[in-house]
């Protein structure tokens, strides 16, 4: 009777076990399958996302804008600012209002998504801009626009051109954060059409020589232009304070001299010069000197801050770019534990495999060459970059600096021969003024 039970209980059990097997096999084929459809979809709106964007013309023109900061109140009565994007590209009209954590949200989808690479910096975040903070950062904001639209493969991505600058979604940071992530192969494919690249080899000496000069350059730029920044800062608020008490003084205190005590003496307005009727020219440009000379001592900060922003970002695409070897590491790190699972399984039971055992060896090693595949993938990637970095882009970039160094000297003295002109227009006026009246004796 006893052996009769221990047979029922053995019975049992192995009925169990095989219950279990056939369990985690079907669970494994699920898992399986699943992976399947989850890469078809993916691969399948990459491809109709990469259609769309081959179908674009490159060479039309594009026009946005980023303007009318307004104050909304969402459901709760907090206030947030939103600011009006709108313009014209290659598919067409578009304009949206956005918060400025979805035009953050968007930079950093483009850095991970771009690593290396320059992404156009965005002003810094600040909590309830007002007054002259947030018109700068509207100025900034339009400097990083027009700077996208300048990079074709950042501005007709699907992040920027199809969800940032048209989706009607509430949530454009979620929308955004949800969009698939690139197939590492698909990119570095995207990646080598966009640059126009075939076969790279290994980063040498010189190669990784010229991006540590280049992260040198750029710390020491940061340095010099916050010196020029502060200077500039420092100059434009003189030559503010200059302006306004020349104003003032032409403005109010000679038009006022000129009411209160020549005026009696006189008895004829037409016998002034600042007050008098027949004057108005002179004060209209008056006015446009005083806010012209705003106008163009906020665009010489702007350019300087530019500057300092665009170092920032060069910089920001050296560390992303550090970034793909970590990830490569971490991909070698689940390739050894899956090696380690691999060799659990090989020796589980002396090498007597079940059917559910051969299904997990045949799982764990499509796993491993997947794994592996990563490894090379990132490898490869990581050479991509550094190849665009050395050979094209640290010279770009410096060509680039250059030019806007151009850019800012000529700007700069263009505008004060503007300033100097219209001076010059003033005291014209004034001289012929002063010659043409005479008083009757």
């Amino acid at each position: 009777m006893q052996n009769d039970e221990t047979n029922d209980t053995t019975t049992q059990i192995n009925d169990i076990d095989v219950q279990s097997q056939q369990k985690e096999t079907e669970n494994i084929q699920q898992d399986n399958q699943q992976e399947v459809i989850e890469q078809q979809t993916l691969e399948q709106q990459q491809q109709s996302n990469e259609a769309l964007l081959r179908q674009i013309d490159d060479d039309e023109p594009i026009f946005i804008l980023v303007s009318n900061p307004s104050e909304v109140k969402s459901s709760s009565m907090n206030k947030y600012l939103v600011y009006t994007v709108k313009g014209k590209d290659a598919l067409g009209n578009f304009e949206v209002q956005r918060r400025f954590n979805e035009f953050y949200t968007l930079r950093e989808a483009l850095i991970q998504i771009w690593p290396g690479l320059y992404i156009p910096p965005l002003p810094d975040k600040l909590v309830n801009p007002t007054g002259e903070q947030l018109l700068e950062r509207v100025r900034l904001l339009n400097i990083f626009v027009m700077k996208m639209a300048q990079i074709k493969y950042l501005y007709y991505s699907e992040e920027f051109v199809q969800v940032f600058l048209r989706s009607t979604q509430l949530d454009v940071c979620k929308q955004i954060q949800n969009l698939p992530k690139p197939n590492i192969r698909s990119q570095i494919e995207k990646f080598k059409h966009i640059f126009e690249l075939d076969q790279v080899q290994e980063p040498d000496g010189d190669s990784i020589n010229k991006i540590n000069q280049m992260q040198r350059f750029c710390k020491q730029s940061q340095q010099l232009l916050n010196k020029l920044f502060d200077q500039a800062k420092s100059l434009s608020g003189s030559k503010r304070c200059l302006k306004e008490l020349f104003h003032s003084f032409f403005g109010y205190g000679l038009q006022e001299f000129e009411q209160q005590i020549l005026l009696p003496c006189l008895n004829n307005e037409k016998q002034l010069i600042l007050t008098n009727p027949d004057a108005q020219e002179l004060k209209s440009t008056l006015d446009y000197l005083k806010d012209q000379n705003q106008i163009s001592l906020d665009k010489i900060q702007d350019l300087i801050s530019t500057e300092q922003r665009d170092m920032e970002a060069f910089l920001q695409g050296f560390q992303s770019r550090e970034s793909l070897l970590h990830t490569k590491s971490k991909v070698e790190n689940k390739l050894r534990e899956q090696q380690e699972q691999l060799t659990k399984v090989m020796i589980a039971k002396g090498g007597s495999f079940g059917k559910s055992q051969e299904e997990q060896r045949q799982k764990i090693e499509l796993q491993i060459v997947e794994s592996q595949n990563d490894v090379d993938s990132y490898k490869y990637y990581y050479q991509l970059v550094t190849h665009v970095l050395t050979m094209k882009a640290i010279d770009k970039f410096k060509k680039d600096k250059h030019e806007s160094y151009k850019r800012i000297i000529r700007d700069l003295a263009q505008l004060e021969i503007e300033n100097n002109q219209v001076m010059q227009e003033v005291w014209t006026r004034i001289i012929s003024l002063a010659e043409s009246l005479r008083v009757k004796e």
